[in-house]
């Protein structure tokens, strides 16, 4: 509910000087619809009386005059007080009227005072209930503003982890090829394993039979050695035999060194078989093994 628009002593004094000139009464109802229903009553009032305080002082400075013409004014106020009497009785039952009227004012604006404080509880009620819900709602807000944050990381982090993801699966066919790739290589390295492995073993069969070849050689050796010591003997022997016999037949000589020779690598053979194994044969076997 507004509150009345207020009001100001010179508009009040220009009012009653105005209602004075016009031969108005001037009360307090006729002065608040002189202004055209604005102020409270009880403003006015008081602003009008400050203004009659005035009057009476214009009056009784007027008032100081020659005693002559005191006395005849006296006179002429004497018949006009008389005169006036019932004007003035009729001023105190209007001004008896706005008392009555500036109580059931006072009234009204008691009720609406109350009616206003019953406003004011209510509203700051109402201010006080909003002002929890308005706290209650920040800190739902807060709360749904930390679970967006959350949701918001969640779905960038799945964001990230499905990008990897799709990432990973199409690397996969290059992957797939790579772990061929990298299969047959395994397989060709295994493959190339068992084969060192083989030659290896090969090998270490060779190594080993290096000190029986090494044997085998030294006895060829001291074989060919008696051989040749042997066809030594042989020769020394068809020399002896060819210085004997001379005289006979160039072609029995032939025969008989050839004889003697035969003779001679025979006996070298059997001594060699006869306690040396052929290289040859050693090493078919060393293969074999």
């Amino acid at each position: 509910m507004g509150r009345d628009s207020t009001v100001t002593f010179e508009q009040i004094a220009a009012a009653a000087d105005a209602m004075k000139l016009e031969g108005m009464k001037v009360t307090s109802r006729a002065m608040r619809e002189r202004l055209g229903n604005t102020g409270s009553m009880g403003t006015i009032n008081k602003l009008l009386g400050r203004w009659k305080s005035g009057q009476e002082r214009q009056i009784s400075a007027a008032l100081v005059l020659p005693p002559a013409l005191q006395r005849v004014l006296l006179e002429f106020m004497d018949t006009q007080l008389t005169a006036a009497r019932s004007g003035l009785e009729s001023d105190l039952a209007d001004q008896q009227q706005e008392a009555a009227d500036l109580a059931t004012e006072n009234e009204r604006q008691i009720i609406e005072n109350e009616s206003q404080a019953e406003t004011i509880a209510l509203l700051r009620a109402d201010v006080a209930m909003h002002q929890g819900r308005a706290g209650q709602l920040e800190s739902d807000l807060a709360v749904s503003r930390d679970e967006s944050a959350r949701e918001r990381s969640g779905a960038e982090l799945a964001r990230t982890e499905l990008a990897k993801a799709q990432l990973r699966l199409e690397a996969m066919p290059r992957l797939e090829a790579d772990l061929g790739a990298v299969r047959e290589v395994l397989e060709t390295e295994r493959s190339a394993a068992e084969l060192s492995r083989t030659d290896l073993a090969k090998a270490q069969l060779r190594l080993e039979a290096i000190p029986r070849l090494e044997a085998d050689l030294v006895a060829v050796r001291e074989a060919l050695d008696i051989e040749r010591t042997a066809r030594v003997v042989a020769e020394q022997a068809a020399a002896v035999l060819a210085a004997k016999l001379d005289a006979s037949d160039r072609r029995a000589t032939e025969a008989i060194e050839r004889t003697a020779q035969a003779d001679a690598r025979a006996a070298a053979r059997d001594l060699i078989t006869a306690h040396v194994t052929l290289p040859g044969a050693k090493t078919k076997a060393a293969t074999k093994n």
